[in-house]
């Protein structure tokens, strides 16, 4: 469990601190969003190569293979990467069936939004904490990224746009582009989904 209070740069797992590569930069989490992103990697081995990215010891899907032999200490690292993910809490159910936006493909949009809150272009700073980059995150307000997400809800649940966001759609076709999941997609993230809801549900219980 990660203390709220601090920045952690470190997981423990079966009683073992393991350093988080990078003290957690959010380059190397959005790497390994990257990994687990990876169409052309069966799902078991994105969440291994996302976990060789995560833990700073990790050379290749072997380290891990042969570090975690046993099945629950697999889980844990694969929950505290989660956790970490989320700022902390592990009791997020992950649902990836629909993705309203892509840290790839939207990148220019997010760092866009982040470097006004932030007050600086954050890709030029050497290090940036994860939970840090979260927090500017959160703060996106109404803007651009904020009605392209909602105008992409809206077309994925099959609501009617209103006048100034077909507007928007018909002037900026290119945002609405996005690398939503195919079917094949879909069922490969049910391998990362049940890894990570099942184990969240073994430490609630």
């Amino acid at each position: 469990m990660y203390d709220y209070y601090d920045l952690p740069t470190t997981a423990f797992i079966a009683g073992k601190e393991y350093e988080i590569r990078n003290k957690g930069d959010f380059r190397v989490i959005l790497d390994c969003f990257k990994a687990l992103d990876d169409e052309e990697l069966p799902e078991m081995y994105r969440v291994y190569t996302a976990l060789v990215i995560f833990y700073d010891c990790f050379d290749d899907i072997t380290d891990v293979i042969n570090t975690f032999t046993k099945q629950d200490d697999l889980l844990t690292a694969v929950n505290e990467m989660y956790t970490f993910f989320n700022c902390g809490q592990n009791n997020i159910t992950i649902n990836t069936k629909y993705k309203l936006f892509d840290w790839q493909q939207d990148a220019h949009l997010i760092f866009a939004e982040i470097n006004k809150i932030a007050g600086k272009e954050i890709r030029a700073e050497k290090y940036l904490h994860w939970w840090s980059f979260m927090g500017y995150f959160a703060a996106i307000g109404e803007g651009t990224f904020s009605t392209i997400i909602s105008i992409r809800n809206k077309i994925i649940n099959n609501k009617k746009l209103e006048k100034y966001e077909r507007e928007f759609k018909r002037n900026n076709p290119h945002y609405f582009n996005w690398r939503s999941k195919n079917a094949q997609q879909i069922k490969d993230d049910e391998y990362i989904r049940q890894l990570w809801n099942s184990n969240s549900e073994h430490k609630s219980g």
